[in-house]
């Protein structure tokens, strides 16, 4: 058998709809580099990966995003590249959606591996009883969607993630979910390469149990509903997307390095 022609999937030129993850990788990469031009931040490229720094103190903000299967030999170059990148207090993670080595050694530590999922187009879900979603337009939505965002994952400390930023507010269809007034829920999703990638989901803990979450998802899934849709679980939400017609395809390796 020739198996000249044979391909990865993973070369330069291959197209970027050749693969839904390949599609998902050069999407997230491409939101990176997107936030970094309109928040200030820093981006470079190495063999391998992208990196940016949006200077935020939440660690899944910088981000170091593998383009490709990496051999085990290439990860110490990439990870001391990426050591060199971000400054020493700055709290980052690697993103990939190859099989990593063991990369405790060289100073990050095991994140997990979440399931990257996926929704075929299709019809969304009608909103949950209760909850008043809204596009995030203005100053007000912006910080309702930053507090509730920070505390439903618990980043008080932290502070406020890159994306409480009304540069990317239109470009990431954020939404707010309101139950009696108060903004109880939050997501958003950016569009590129064919796909729409759902991020930001969360709904504070007194607002859990009630159908929020689903219907917060179910809004930003409505910005483009001809297009697939692909999103990252926690274990607590896969059940929810798992309802609204998502599929875990593969798990993916996340590492991070805490802050000096």
């Amino acid at each position: 058998m020739d198996t000249a022609d044979l391909t990865t999937g993973w070369e330069p030129g291959v197209p970027a709809g050749d693969t839904i993850a390949r599609r998902f990788v050069l999407a997230h990469v491409e939101r990176m580099a997107t936030t970094a031009a309109r928040t200030g931040g820093r981006q470079k490229w190495v063999d391998g990966a992208r990196m940016a720094d949006l200077r935020s103190p939440y660690g899944y903000d910088n981000a170091v995003v593998a383009t490709r299967p990496l051999a085990e030999a290439e990860w110490p170059g990439v990870v001391a590249a990426a050591a060199a990148f971000f400054p020493p207090e700055r709290w980052w993670v690697v993103l990939s959606v190859f099989p990593t080595p063991d990369l405790a050694a060289h100073g990050l530590v095991r994140v997990g591996h979440p399931p990257l999922m996926l929704r075929p187009p299709g019809p969304t879900p009608s909103p949950a009883p209760g909850l008043d979603v809204r596009a995030v337009t203005d100053a007000t939505t912006l910080a309702d969607f930053g507090r509730v965002l920070v505390a439903a994952h618990g980043l008080a400390e932290a502070g406020a993630p890159a994306i409480a930023d009304l540069a990317l507010a239109a470009s990431s269809h954020l939404r707010v979910g309101y139950a009696d007034g108060v903004p109880v829920a939050t997501a958003g999703a950016s569009v590129h390469h064919g796909i729409v990638e759902v991020d930001w989901v969360a709904t504070l803990a007194p607002a859990r149990r009630r159908g929020f979450g689903a219907a917060i998802t179910a809004a930003v899934l409505d910005v483009a509903p001809e297009l697939p849709a692909v999103l990252l679980a926690s274990d607590d939400g896969q059940g929810v997307y798992c309802r609204l017609g998502f599929l875990a395809l593969v798990r993916v390796t996340m590492w991070e390095r805490p802050g000096a």
